[in-house]
């Protein structure tokens, strides 16, 4: 498959590498040209603000949470009709999992999908130095093709040309641009990384700001980005050999009639669009509602999943929708098949304390109270086994994930539902709880992993609305 591509990496975080995404899609994208957004690892935020520059779902290629060849089979299958695919890193180039091994990091993503590498530098106060860096970064994986590098925070234009000739000169790899360190583009962030794209009511004038970037502009000292290189290296990629489809196909015979409900706003965003994709595969119609605004839950929903978000920050907002989270509990007692992750599970607990002690009033179906801390409680991969047959898994089902959250939970309930390791320190962990047709915890799972997962979700909505429907109908008699 020919498939034009690069990835915008950085030699670590916080040097602007998603501020040249965004600026590059955006620019692309203003200029007639199909552009497909993917980002490296188990992200939500930044996949977030690609789909608003694109207005195309950003798809997370993750080499820990999917095996190698499902990575390639879904960068085909959502670039196949694009005409160019831009992937943004994560971390610095070769940040992954271990401090020896290229495991989920952007170096392997590069060589499993031979895709090059334009490399973002932070070359504030560097000459010289500026060459030796990008040299370091170039002889560390000879594998890998470094097509250009763009250079953020220069102090001038007679800074960028220094610098330019420098790299150029030591490196063989051609400068394709400069940022001034005066433009000041900022991304706001909170401790997740970040804000979601919902939730940055500036994000227009962010956008043509980022826009601006690519235009050289002399007077603030902007030397410009050279997107005719940029669109020349991923053009000049090698074809893909075409990976077969993961054996994913599923009976769909009188599933199309079942309605999962997903939980999405300002609070609760994050979803891989890859598990919405097999849902819908699956048969399910998804429909959308906010736990903030919607004051009733639509009809005729068989399920529901909320994926995770900062209920915290809405926490006023979501205590006061009254009737919602009344509803959502009498639902979980009477067996409504709910999947809840991180935040979601947080709004499902009675209630989440802030950093000022203060206490809001949440759903109530599972025992227990969220507090949150400054401190980070929980992060990175996790492995292990589901505990009890749930929604989603039958019993010690093997499952992967990713967690990330300051907020701990105090548990009531023993009735756990995963059993887990975490991936680098080896320490066990119970984590979440199953009851009945819940099943909630902190990880998040990405259904391509096991496609399953998904199947079984929608098998147990569809099994609910069977029973309700033979209730109804006993009840006339």
């Amino acid at each position: 498959m020919n498939i034009p591509r690069i990835i915008v990496s950085g030699t670590q975080s916080g040097v602007g590498k998603t501020s040249v995404t965004l600026a590059l899609m955006a620019a692309f994208k203003k200029v007639g040209i199909k552009v497909q957004p993917f980002k490296v690892g188990p992200d939500y935020i930044d996949p977030s603000y690609h789909q608003l520059v694109t207005e195309k779902p950003s798809h997370n290629l993750d080499t820990w949470l999917l095996t190698k060849e499902k990575v390639q089979w879904l960068f085909q299958k959502e670039s196949h009709n694009c005409e160019l695919a831009i992937i943004e890193g994560v971390m610095g180039l070769y940040d992954g999992f271990g401090s020896c091994e290229e495991t989920a990091s952007t170096q392997e993503i590069a060589k499993l999908l031979n895709c090059p590498i334009v490399l973002v530098i932070d070359a504030k106060k560097m000459a010289r130095s500026a060459a030796a860096l990008i040299l370091g970064f170039k002889s560390f994986d000879p594998a890998l093709k470094i097509g250009g590098v763009i250079l953020n925070k220069v102090g001038s234009l007679r800074h960028y040309q220094i610098l330019k000739e420098a790299v150029e000169t030591y490196t063989q790899i051609p400068v394709l641009g400069g940022i001034p360190s005066n433009l000041k583009i900022h991304v706001p962030e909170r401790h997740l990384g970040l804000l979601t794209a919902s939730e940055n009511k500036e994000f227009k004038e962010l956008l043509n700001a980022l826009t601006d970037l690519i235009r050289p502009d002399p007077e603030k000292n902007n030397p410009g980005i050279n997107l005719d290189a940029i669109l020349k290296i991923a053009k000049e990629t090698e074809p893909l050999p075409k990976v077969k489809s993961p054996s994913i196909e599923f009976n769909n015979n009188n599933l199309k009639s079942v309605k999962i409900g997903i939980a999405k706003d300002k609070a609760f965003s994050f979803y891989y669009q890859a598990n919405l994709d097999l849902l819908e595969r699956c048969g399910a119609k998804l429909i959308t509602f906010s736990p903030l605004e919607t004051k009733e839950l639509p009809e005729g929903l068989s399920a529901l999943y909320f994926g995770g978000g900062f209920p915290e920050i809405y926490a006023q907002e979501l205590q006061n929708n009254l009737y919602l989270k009344k509803q959502i509990k009498n639902l979980i007692a009477d067996g409504l098949p709910v999947y809840a992750e991180c935040g979601g599970y947080m709004y499902l607990t009675e209630a989440i304390q802030d950093l000022e002690g203060k206490t809001y009033e949440m759903v109530g179906a599972i025992p227990g109270k969220i507090t949150m801390t400054k401190k980070l409680q929980n992060f990175g991969y996790k492995q292990g086994k589901s505990i009890h047959p749930n929604i989603l898994h039958d019993k010690e089902t093997m499952v992967r994930g990713h967690e990330f959250h300051y907020s701990k939970m105090e548990v009531l309930d023993s009735h756990f539902s995963y059993e887990l390791t975490d991936r680098k320190t080896g320490k066990k962990q119970f984590e979440g709880i199953q009851k009945n047709n819940l099943l909630a915890s902190y990880l998040h799972l990405h259904f391509l992993t096991n496609p399953e997962w998904a199947q079984n979700f929608v098998k147990a909505a569809k099994k609910y609305s069977e029973n309700l429907s033979l209730k109804k109908e006993t009840a006339k008699v």
